[in-house]
């Protein structure tokens, strides 16, 4: 339980120091790159567009609230009132690793997976506890997403791209902290002018 706790104490040791400090300069990179719960969602979601299967976003108006569920979650583990079903990205990675299963664990799994082929990291979005902690210090970075208005066209391609459902068009510089940083609405803008890079001061 001792990592529930690290976002109030992220300087506690050596290697939680090293994570802290990334995500405080840097954001949150983990979800985006080295999660694999989150990877296989976003292989469903990849299955599921090649299938062209129907995919929903909440709108924002739900999606602001529905958001806060994660951080709901998080502020009762610290109080040691964990969910089993929190236990779905843990589970994942053991079973893979050792050949694990539980029935109960697995279902859920499976639930968030199939789930995962209607709309982009149900479980990322909407559950994940410690994406939820890292994402809370992920504020205060200086490096990010930023977006250059000047030069925006207000296609939309970002918002559509991102998998944590943000308004990437509506700020210049993405200081949301469910962002993952996977770089998808970077990769999408066809003016180049959503980017990685420092927050510019006014």
């Amino acid at each position: 339980m001792a990592g529930l706790f690290l976002p109030f104490l992220p300087f506690a040791d050596s290697i939680g120091s090293k994570i802290w400090i990334t995500i405080l300069f840097c954001g949150v990179f983990f979800c985006g790159w080295i999660c694999p719960f989150g990877a296989v969602q976003d292989w469903m979601g990849l299955i599921a567009k090649k299938l062209r299967l129907p995919r929903y976003k909440l709108p924002q108006k739900y999606q602001q609230y529905m958001q806060l569920l994660r951080y709901v979650l998080y502020g009762l583990s610290t109080l040691n009132i964990v969910f089993y079903f929190l236990n779905s990205r843990f589970y994942f990675s053991h079973s893979v690793a050792a050949g694990m299963w539980d029935w109960v664990n697995g279902s859920v799994l499976v639930v968030f997976l199939l789930t995962s082929f209607f709309t982009d990291r149900p479980f990322c979005n909407y559950f994940c506890v410690h994406g939820a902690a890292m994402g809370v210090w992920s504020v205060l970075r200086p490096f990010g997403i930023t977006r250059q208005e000047s030069a925006c066209v207000h296609c939309g391609l970002c918002d559509k791209a991102c998998p944590m459902n943000i308004e990437v068009s509506a700020t210049s510089f993405v200081r949301h902290p469910s962002c993952i940083n996977c770089m998808q609405c970077v990769q999408v803008c066809p003016k180049n002018c959503v980017r990685y890079s420092i927050i510019k001061r006014p």
